[in-house]
């Protein structure tokens, strides 16, 4: 029973809806003219000749699916050319056109598996059906050929593929697992394997939070297997257990696996990352004692000063330790308030310059020597400039007496020409200097000293450093540890 295809022909389908290639091989002119314009209509490649050997030689140029002959011709007959044509390709379909008389012959055609007969005179519908015949036949056998090439390149490549991922997982350098949505391991990779050091029989089958996972990390584990369970990634570093107990240091990366739109299973990717920890560790270790030698640094630094300053012995430390509070107040970053405090220790040391009888001079000062009071904060840039701190440093201490309007010193700066840092040390300077004793004078008081930086906000200090500064010593949040001497 022959199979209908998707678009069946017929003989009443429209102008030229075979796509076929078609012989009409006949000696008789009228015959063979008539019935190829007939089929020229309906045929995609319509060939024709006057005798069996020309059919023979079109055949062998361009191999006609369908071959229509008479059989008595000159040179050659109908038959022979069909022995012929069948030892070139043996699936080619063929009609026969006879009249009655040669009713002998049909013997020898049934012989050479003729396909269809048809008798003279040729009526044009019959052999047009016996066509379409044979046109649905040779479509369909196409197609089942075309759908089974297709069949077998997609098994291959199916294939192909399952080969590639079975052997990317296998060399993997990573630790990679397969597990049930519960967590039950269903395979798991070489580099898994040598990892944690468990062999394959070891594994599968076992749970993988209560295989790797360490009795105190066990809820941890739990929880990112019911995480990835319910379809999310997860992505963290912790430690896992080796077979021998060890802990390693591993980054875990979980991923469901959805087929269909369903969740299947799940996938882990364990990194070791133990030497990237080890190096970290190191690291920190490093930048803690460099940390630690720079602070060392800048103490003896700022007490060289407070020794040639004995009644401002603690100024600097107290103002640090202020400017850190009111930065911090102001929600600086860590760095930024790591540079107050390395700026505020050292914001005088360029006193180192003043003479000591300037600087412990209980009488008003001269113009002249006020005029070399006013140089530490440039005789400080210098000092510092070429040092190279990670914050600037050299900058606060010359702009820490600088104000917010322009009238500071050394160079006027005004408002945002100020570093933050510098504005924050400058409210932080006044505040200190005021609320503790000078050789000149007494204590003044912290009231004093608040109304003073309150009066004077958007003036000569900066409004949000005068709001911080004055919330915390208002709120008894804050008190300076160093008293001075």
């Amino acid at each position: 029973m022959r199979l209908p295809l998707k678009a069946k022909l017929t003989k009443d389908s429209p102008k030229y809806v075979l796509p076929l290639s078609v012989m009409y091989v006949e000696d008789e002119l009228v015959i063979l003219r008539s019935i190829t314009t007939m089929m020229k209509l309906k045929i995609r490649e319509v060939y024709v000749a006057q005798n069996g050997e020309i059919g023979l030689e079109i055949f062998k140029k361009h191999r006609p699916q369908i071959v229509i002959t008479d059989i008595k011709m000159p040179v050659m007959d109908g038959l022979e050319m069909i022995e012929r044509i069948k030892k070139i390709d043996p699936t080619t379909k063929f009609i026969i056109v006879s009249a009655y008389g040669e009713t002998n012959y049909f013997i020898r055609a049934i012989e050479l598996s003729v396909h269809g007969f048809i008798l003279k005179p040729v009526n044009v519908n019959q052999l047009m059906e016996v066509i379409m015949e044979l046109g649905n036949g040779i479509l369909l056998h196409h197609e089942i050929e075309r759908k089974e090439e297709e069949r077998k390149k997609s098994a291959k490549a199916l294939r192909e593929q399952k080969v590639y991922f079975e052997r990317l997982f296998e060399s993997s350098p990573e630790a990679v697992v397969i597990t049930q949505n519960n967590g039950k391991i269903l395979q798991i990779n070489r580099t898994f394997s040598d990892m944690f050091g468990f062999t394959n029989e070891e594994a599968v089958g076992a749970t993988i939070d209560e295989l790797i996972s360490s009795e105190e990390l066990l809820n941890e584990a739990r929880e990112l297997t019911n995480q990835v369970a319910e379809g999310n990634d997860i992505e963290m570093e912790t430690k896992r257990k080796m077979k021998n107990g060890e802990l390693l240091d591993v980054s875990i990366l979980g991923r469901p696996i959805i087929v269909d739109g369903k969740q299947v299973a799940v996938y882990g990717i364990y990194r070791d990352i133990t030497d990237r920890k080890k190096a970290e560790d190191e690291l920190k270790e490093s930048y803690r004692r460099l940390q630690k030698l720079i602070q060392d640094t800048v103490n003896v630094l700022a007490n060289v000063v407070e020794l040639r300053d004995p009644y401002t012995a603690g100024h600097q430390h107290n103002v640090a330790q202020l400017g850190v509070a009111i930065a911090q107040g102001m929600g600086c970053s860590e760095d930024m308030i790591e540079g107050i405090r390395i700026g505020g220790t050292m914001h005088d040391i360029g006193k180192i310059k003043v003479p000591i009888r300037i600087l412990n001079k209980s009488e008003m000062l001269t113009d002249n020597e006020w005029e070399q009071i006013k140089n530490h904060p440039s005789v400080g840039y210098e000092l510092l400039k070429d040092l190279d701190f990670p914050w600037q440093v050299a900058k606060m201490v010359l702009q820490h007496h600088e104000r917010f309007n322009g009238s500071g010193y050394p160079n006027g700066l005004k408002n945002g020409e100020i570093l933050m840092e510098a504005r924050i040390l400058a409210v932080a300077d006044v505040i200190e200097a005021m609320a503790n004793d000078r050789p000149y004078r007494q204590s003044l008081g912290l009231e004093i000293a608040l109304e003073e930086i309150e009066d004077n906000k958007g003036i000569l200090y900066d409004p949000e450093v005068v709001e911080n500064a004055v919330k915390i010593l208002k709120e008894g949040s804050f008190e300076f540890i160093k008293r001075h001497t």
